[in-house]
């Protein structure tokens, strides 16, 4: 995956438009943290294995950071739950250690399954200003089946507020936007609805001078076809959007 983190995020970031400074705890910032944990339960020298490397906010008493790390730990839980009962972890340490525990108990009751589990995720802060806070993640999972599941998502957060964005909350102009898409996605019909529409992207990736959309395709069988995800020079989608794309300053 690309790396898009811009390099004041290492900073601390501090905005306004009046050319006063917030104060120190409301400055968002950001370290990329990795986790990893295997399972001792392994099969011919193949483990379980969870990888994780994201960017996590690490004000400790600011409440939109917590907010947005909450969001972000429960977007990972929910892409790498095996069901609806193993996606209620409290942090990224506990969410690994989980993951492992429930192969584990998947091996105690079914002991003649041989196919370790894996899922790697990786983020990226691909976008910030003061007003769009754009976290991509790519990933891979596979927990049995015949084949992982690979895709990326992309969680597009208010820095203000800590409130992630919709993507009806982006959008300003959807019939417009479509007949630029149509270009690029009309061979892809297992994306289109039956009155010929396109349906909202499932993410909005939001990059520096590019904007992307991505749709994760299904077809009438149920099989997946994996990710579509098309790219437009971010002028050319700036029309057809309701949120303030300009970069972050840091004047004072």
């Amino acid at each position: 995956m690309k790396h898009y983190i811009y390099l004041f995020l290492l900073l601390a970031l501090s905005v306004s438009c009046n050319s006063t400074n917030k104060n120190a705890e409301d400055i968002l910032q950001f370290e990329q943290k990795d986790f990893v944990q295997s399972s001792d339960n392994c099969i011919d020298d193949e483990c379980t294995r969870i990888k994780l490397s994201v960017p996590v906010i690490t004000n400790e008493s600011n409440e939109v950071a917590t907010k947005i790390n909450q969001q972000l730990i429960a977007k990972i839980d929910n892409i790498i739950a095996v069901d609806d009962r193993t996606a209620s972890s409290k942090n990224l340490d506990e969410l690994t250690a989980n993951y492992i525990a429930n192969y584990d108990a998947f091996k105690a009751k079914y002991p003649d399954e041989t196919l370790p589990w894996k899922a790697e995720i990786e983020g990226d802060i691909t976008f910030y200003n003061e007003d769009l806070l754009s976290i991509a993640l790519e990933y891979y999972t596979f927990a049995g089946g015949a084949y992982g599941f690979k895709s990326e998502v992309a969680m597009n957060f208010n820095p203000k507020t800590g409130e992630q964005y919709k993507v009806e909350d982006l959008i300003g102009n959807w019939e417009e936007l479509q007949k630029l898409m149509a270009l690029q996605l009309k061979d892809k019909m297992d994306i289109w609805t039956s009155n010929n529409q396109l349906e909202y992207p499932e993410s909005i990736f939001f990059y520096e001078d590019m904007v992307g959309f991505l749709y994760n395709a299904v077809d009438d069988d149920a099989q997946y076809n994996g990710p579509t995800k098309i790219d437009f020079p971010k002028a050319s989608i700036l029309p057809f959007l309701k949120i303030n794309l300009d970069p972050k300053t840091t004047e004072k």
